[in-house]
């Protein structure tokens, strides 16, 4: 399966949740938002929502700094 995250190609052998994309990148879920197909995704829905293939992600992880 193919998709495209923040502009850059991914190839998974398999469709996946967001939440284990995720994981894949090594992304705290709390501490992201996404965009699926220009679509903002709940939180709660990670795990439900699959990401097929040529689907677009658009990743923002917030980080602190002061």
């Amino acid at each position: 399966m193919k998709c495209v995250i923040n502009g850059d190609d991914f190839t998974f052998n398999q469709a996946l949740s967001i939440q284990a994309i995720l994981q894949e990148l090594d992304l705290d879920a709390d501490r992201v938002i996404v965009q699926h197909n220009e679509n903002l995704v709940k939180q709660e829905d990670y795990q439900a929502v699959k990401i097929n293939d040529e689907d677009c992600l658009e990743l923002l992880e917030f980080v602190g700094g002061g």
